[in-house]
């Protein structure tokens, strides 16, 4: 394969946070080399792709919640059955109550060279709505370690729009995150999903979601002040520095292959997208057993393959490449205009993109172009 991404999903958490519906899982710590010797048979199992791997990213649950040691073992199975590119990008994401200096050290030691690093907010009653288990301090003195210990690529992740948070603590967040300058800043609109704390909560009449307009100007005053910080806003929900896109996630925008191992990770190799059992023990079980961990899959057709381009192209600044035949016929549609002079959407030369406005609404501006473009197979050139 001429790029392919590795997912790792580590699932232990110090708790489960009421908005999360990841693969995780508490306590556990007896479980942690047994996992990852686990996940190490299911990256020899597939040495066949024989990469190289062009980005790696530790995902969660919370990676930093085991011993660098054990992801230095990971690395060197990735290394061994796969093969590192030359320039590969290596991503962990950190909580940041359980990292210090000498732990970032050691990670940078083993290759680790970019961080996400899981503030969620810079103000204590942000991060106690959020249930969260460390504290505004924490997210500070992380960051520092995380320079201190060399790092030279660093994303810092908020999430926006949680139900009952103050306008000025979201401001104060996005303020602090953009003075300290980190290269990288995800953020995330808070989503109620089945099976979460939040979910009951909502049923139960407990929780108040936040009102589309208030989370429309959210969107667009958070936009505006990275951009005056010198932020490029790449993806919906990503901004970056020049040359500090996240290259694993965008792999997964622009449709380059990707192998997740662990338990509830989810792949996408040669058309296919398949995901793993959710059940710890169940995972290690297999995969020790020499079976694969493989709960469920399915094969990306044609037509959701063209959607799904276009869906996760327009996602991002690059948007989606037409021919000349669909350019014309985008520009001949009256309700493509009306999009372009609300300011929506445009076409420069054979790109049609979203502009910021439109990123807000990619969802379903994504299948409104759809419609338009349904009369017949675009393709890229």
């Amino acid at each position: 394969m001429s790029a392919l991404g590795l997912y790792i999903h580590v699932p232990f958490c110090p708790q489960i946070c009421p908005y999360c519906a990841f693969a995780s899982v508490t306590g556990r710590v007896e479980s942690h080399k047994p996992y990852v010797e686990a996940l190490c048979g299911e990256i020899e199992s597939w040495g066949h792709l024989h990469g190289p791997l062009d980005t790696i990213f530790f995902g969660g649950g919370t990676p930093s919640q085991i011993e660098p040691a054990l992801i230095g073992q990971i690395l060197d199975a990735a290394r061994d059955h796969l093969g590192l590119g030359a320039e590969v990008e290596i991503a962990i994401e950190v909580n940041p109550g359980t990292v210090d200096r000498e732990q970032f050290i050691h990670l940078r030691e083993l290759g680790c060279n970019r961080l996400s690093i899981g503030a969620q907010s810079f103000r204590d009653a942000g991060l106690r709505l959020l249930g969260r288990v460390h504290s505004a301090g924490d997210v500070e003195r992380a960051y520092a370690a995380a320079r201190e210990a060399g790092f030279a690529n660093v994303s810092l992740d908020l999430i926006a729009d949680v139900p009952g948070g103050a306008k000025a603590d979201w401001r104060y967040s996005v303020d602090r995150a953009a003075d300290l300058a980190p290269e990288h800043i995800s953020v995330y609109s808070l989503t109620i999903e089945e099976g979460t704390v939040f979910a009951e909560r909502l049923r139960q009449g407990r929780l108040l979601p936040v009102a589309d307009d208030v989370q429309a100007h959210t969107f667009e005053w958070t936009a505006e002040r990275l951009a005056t910080a010198g932020y490029e806003h790449y993806e919906v929900s990503n901004y970056a520095r020049p040359g500090y896109r996240s290259r694993h996630n965008w792999g997964y925008w622009t449709g380059v292959p990707y192998l997740g191992v662990g338990m509830g990770a989810h792949s996408f190799i040669d058309g296919q997208r398949f995901w793993n059992t959710r059940d710890l023990d169940a995972y290690m079980a297999a995969v020790s057993g020499r079976e694969s961990p493989r709960e469920g899959g399915e094969k990306i057709d044609a037509d959701t393959a063209r959607r799904e381009h276009l869906w996760f192209g327009l996602r991002t600044i690059a948007g989606v490449q037409l021919n000349e035949n669909k350019v014309a016929q985008v520009r001949e549609s009256a309700r493509f205009a009306d999009l372009e002079a609300a300011g929506y959407a445009m076409v420069e030369g054979q790109s049609l993109r979203l502009t910021g406005p439109g990123l807000l609404l990619a969802d379903a501006l994504g299948i409104e172009l759809e419609r338009i473009l349904e009369d017949s197979e675009y393709a890229a050139t």
